[in-house]
């Protein structure tokens, strides 16, 4: 009975989240009161509503480094014309975390080494989403910062970005403020 009594334990103790209070943590969690800070003008191209930051760069839609943190700011609305997100404090009101695969579809003759047709994801994403909210730019979506787990070997090792990787890829564009630094 008592053994029973472990297991059950030990099984529900692994439906607890792996939220962190440490923001080193891949895991860390985000409490309320975060504010994201534009810290000048950011002008997304015409007919899009992203755009992309990596190495403190904004980077075109193909020339990101999958394998490396990146971040995508987001719109509501694709327009014609250029779109300029004015510098200003945007509430985070939602962070989420979720892994995303994007399946690539070889051509019918190409098979792998075992003679089979591969399933796998060609890319895995690790997401964090923040969902930001501006009432002087109602458009702002959110920022989606990410990266391709997807390398050779990196099973192991597959992980969200850490509060450091993130502010990483935005650099001097996009500033996180804790709660206790946003009085």
């Amino acid at each position: 009975m008592r053994a029973i009594g472990i297991g059950l334990a030990l099984l529900l103790g692994g439906c607890a989240g792996l939220e962190s209070p440490d923001p080193a943590s891949p895991h860390y969690a985000y409490a309320r009161g975060w504010i994201v800070q534009l810290n000048r003008p950011l002008t997304i191209e015409p007919d899009a509503a992203t755009v992309r930051l990596q190495y403190g760069r904004i980077v075109p839609r193909n020339g990101v480094q999958e394998r490396d943190p990146f971040c995508v700011v987001e719109l509501d609305t694709v327009r014609a014309e250029p779109q300029t997100l004015q510098p200003g404090r945007f509430e985070v009101w939602r962070v989420t975390r979720n892994v995303s695969t994007i399946a690539a579809v070889a051509p019918p003759f190409v098979r792998t080494a075992f003679g089979t047709h591969d399933a796998g994801p060609s890319l895995l994403y690790f997401k964090t989403e923040f969902r930001l909210r501006d009432a002087a730019q109602p458009n702002l979506r959110g920022m989606t910062c990410m990266w391709d787990q997807m390398a050779p070997g990196n099973r192991p090792l597959m992980r969200h970005l850490t509060l450091d990787e993130i502010r990483g890829a935005a650099g001097d564009w996009m500033t996180l403020i804790p709660p206790k630094e946003t009085l």
